[in-house]
């Protein structure tokens, strides 16, 4: 039996109990016959139910047969066919599809239709999720391959540079024979380009490291001035040869910060350079370290004026520093001229994660 048939049957009561009323106000007894208003008010209830459940059971065989994936009038004969996604479903379940001739199988339901749409969502559902999974785990093997290779190109670069830079510091140191003025400063740019491919190269090591967890990490209390002092002197010197003014302001009475130094003093020179090469001649580059609201430790660095194009891209160098920085629970943040870089502390409490 279809759902509509199962709706249309609640209807039933109501139309047997209009008659009822009716045979009552035709065969009552004599001292024993209901009075007319209460027949009047029990057959205009009688109606009133008749039609508010035809109406709403009108509006439920709609809704399933639009769920079920038909068009039908009530009581008609026009239908749509079942779709092939669907007859596959009820396939699935056991159930015949409309349409289907079989002197032995059974009238479909729209439930059944219902039924089959979903079994076929939920199987759509899980192939989809097992088609995820097989593409993550196809991405996460060819990202292992690929800093497997990286991390094999780096090393084997960074040799062949080694190999490149011992000819051309003996050359430039003792030269075998006189160099004119020209050879020297070709030689010179040569050693010069050959020691930032090793740096580069090195950086670049550091980072395939970091991302696949090699590289150790020992964050210990230091003294916030005894932490930026190489950091300091390196940058103060890059700003003399580039024209700019540092001003750095380190507070005394800041708390010890809790990181690996030697890795938080690599990113902080990386990020220090980085202000310094992209700041105009004769700019300024404010370095301000001190304690923060939140009891972390906050150095914000500003530059002024800074070169156009400057915050167009994020170098190797800075990269680097931000997942040196990252690794040991401190964040950095670049916002066009000002970079703010917070250090967890001993007075900040500590952090769930």
């Amino acid at each position: 039996m279809k759902i509509g048939q199962r709706l249309f049957l609640a209807v039933v009561p109501a139309v047997f109990g209009l008659f009822l009323v009716a045979a009552l106000a035709y065969w009552g007894r004599y001292a024993r016959s209901a009075p007319e208003l209460v027949i009047i008010l029990a057959a205009v209830a009688a109606v009133a139910s008749l039609v508010v459940s035809w109406r709403n059971t009108s509006y439920v065989v709609h809704r399933v047969q639009r769920l079920a994936g038909h068009e039908m009038s009530i009581g008609g004969e026009t239908s749509v066919s079942t779709p092939t996604s669907r007859r596959d479903a009820l396939r699935e379940l056991g159930i015949r599809a409309p349409g289907a001739h079989d002197s032995g199988a059974h009238e479909v339901d729209e439930l059944d239709h219902i039924e089959a749409t979903v079994a076929g969502l939920s199987s759509a559902v899980v192939r989809a999720r097992e088609e995820a999974s097989r593409h993550e785990k196809e991405a996460l093997e060819r990202a292992r391959e690929i800093e497997e290779l990286l991390q094999a190109v780096t090393t084997r670069f960074a040799a062949r540079t080694q190999d490149a830079q011992l000819p051309l510091h003996i050359l430039l140191s003792s030269p075998f024979g006189e160099l004119n003025e020209n050879q020297e400063e070709m030689l010179g740019a040569a050693m010069s380009a050959v020691d930032a491919i090793d740096t580069e190269v090195r950086e670049l090591q550091k980072l395939v490291q970091l991302h696949r967890g090699e590289l150790s990490i020992v964050t210990q209390p230091i003294n916030l001035a005894e932490l930026l002092r190489p950091t300091l002197a390196i940058a103060a010197a890059r700003a003399d040869v580039a024209h700019v003014q540092l001003r750095p302001f380190v507070s005394d009475t800041a708390p010890r910060a809790i990181v690996d130094a030697v890795h938080v003093q690599e990113a902080m020179t990386s990020i220090l350079v980085d202000a310094i090469a992209h700041t105009a001649e004769n700019g300024d580059v404010d370095v301000n370290a001190g304690e923060s609201d939140r009891g972390r430790i906050r150095i914000s660095v500003t530059r002024r004026p800074m070169i156009a194009g400057a915050a167009s891209s994020e170098s190797l160098e800075l990269r680097l520093a931000r997942r040196l920085l990252e690794a040991q629970g401190c964040s950095i943040t670049i916002d066009g001229a000002v970079t703010v870089v917070d250090l967890p502390s001993e007075s900040a409490s500590p952090v769930t994660r």
